[in-house]
């Protein structure tokens, strides 16, 4: 299939030129630290991490009347709260129907599923319901296939979810593909009805505002440098003084450290990215994303990419490299960006950042308790709705509100690899040989 190539190709030293190494999200919400006066002596709660998972169990244990104390390492939002891509749907599991059948057989694997088309209309009827204004908009989903082969897989997927879920997909054929995206790229897709777009630091914003009006007490650049259990709960030491707690939640996902051990050797910090062009004329929108929807592709490397709410940008995502470099991020982002839309050569990149998410070696979320401490981590790149979803549960869980709290992810087996210590070394190499994959066309 042919590519229409740009007429017109600006400079490299242009293309970059006063670019931004903060999120686009920050233009509508900058960041801000809220005022507080230190931590307490003593809470019934303490929870470790502002992010939407934290901040989603602050509300439910607020409202109950406990006192709950939020500790930030950084400034509020500083994490993948206002990173991410903004981008909701029921995440299916990267094995697929058969492979979490293996693992989990066919009756938890059809539970898991289905309580995962429900984390959209979750995300729906929280915002609703706490009135926050996130421009959220249900525009749906197309996933593109890069090869023949990745169409017939895709096929085969959409009917195993079918059959286990009832969700509403379609397959478009090669001949069809511009229904959806303006690009020659793709040999097809699927499309789905039920994903969803929101603003992510407007969510965040949103969330803090009712943890404060429910009474919580959120510290920012607060570090937690131990949690001990006592015989009455735990003493948690933070860089603003001493806390003891009655409970403990830790909801760090992709930021997970050494302060807990457990959790830290099951988790794999991954490093993503995103770029924003320019401003672009609202013809060109419309021929690159004609239904607004969001995307993604079948390459090895995954992209993502989207309008921005107010429909004058792209914003496009993926793997990026171990560090935060903003620059070289840009250039490895726009490169995939310009395979899927060659139109954009000659557009500048306005924005670069990127953020940790948080895989588990099973590729499946997970909450829980250990040791005490109550945990809900493990998104997959797909935290917005999942986070939001999981910190409510751990929250009536800790509540002992069994029947509310419960979830068909609870008891997964929580594992980790041997002689992993918490640093994924081995992400490099496997990422440059799926780079290297994606070239061969395999």
């Amino acid at each position: 299939m042919g590519i229409r190539r740009s007429a017109k190709v600006i400079k490299m030293s242009d293309v970059f030129a006063g670019m931004s190494n903060e999120p686009y999200w920050w233009n509508d919400v900058p960041r801000q630290n809220v005022a507080d006066s230190g931590v307490p002596g003593h809470v019934d709660v303490l929870i470790v991490g502002a992010g939407y998972t934290g901040l989603n169990a602050a509300r439910i244990l607020a409202r109950a009347g406990k006192s709950v104390l939020i500790c930030e390492q950084g400034f509020l939002g500083c994490g993948a709260s206002t990173r991410n891509g903004g981008m909701l749907g029921p995440s299916f599991h990267k094995l697929g129907v058969k492979g979490l059948q293996a693992h989990y057989g066919k009756a938890r694997t059809h539970n898991i599923l289905r309580e995962s088309i429900g984390f959209v209309d979750f995300m729906r009827d929280l915002l609703e319901a706490e009135n926050i204004d996130c421009d959220f908009r249900r525009v749906g989903r197309f996933r593109c296939a890069s090869r023949p082969a990745h169409y017939e897989e895709m096929a085969r997927a959409v009917d195993a979810q079918k059959v286990a879920t009832g969700i509403e997909a379609e397959m478009l054929p090669a001949a069809r593909v511009r229904e959806e995206i303006g690009s020659d790229r793709f040999f097809g897709g699927v499309r789905y009805k039920i994903d969803a777009a929101v603003h992510p630091a407007k969510y965040h914003d949103g969330l803090v505002r009712i943890v404060q009006e429910a009474g919580c007490n959120i510290s920012t650049q607060t570090t937690v440098t131990s949690i001990a259990k006592q015989a009455d709960g735990f003493e948690i030491t933070t860089s603003k003084g001493i806390v003891k707690s009655g409970q403990v939640a830790v909801c760090t996902n992709g930021y997970t450290s050494k302060v807990t051990p457990w959790l830290n050797r099951r988790i794999m910090p991954v490093r993503s990215a995103i770029i924003a062009t320019e401003k672009l004329p609202s013809e060109l929108i419309d021929e690159l994303m004609p239904t607004r929807r969001c995307y993604g592709d079948s390459r090895r490397i995954m992209a993502y990419y989207r309008t921005s709410p107010d429909d004058r940008r792209i914003l496009f995502g993926g793997r990026a490299t171990s560090r935060d470099d903003a620059e070289k991020n840009a250039k490895l982002l726009r490169q995939s960006m310009l395979e899927v839309f060659p139109q954009l050569a000659r557009h500048r990149i306005t924005h670069s950042w990127s953020g940790l998410v948080a895989y588990a070696f099973d590729h499946v979320p997970h909450l829980g308790q250990h040791d005490g401490l109550f945990y809900a981590m493990g998104y997959c790149g797909s935290g917005v709705a999942r986070a939001s979803f999981f910190g409510t549960k751990m929250a009536y869980k800790m509540l002992g509100e069994d029947e509310k709290g419960a979830t068909a992810f609870d008891d997964l087996p929580f594992n980790s690899r041997p002689f992993y210590n918490g640093k994924p070394w081995f992400l490099p190499t496997i990422i440059r040989w799926h780079r290297f994959v994606d070239w061969l066309g395999i």
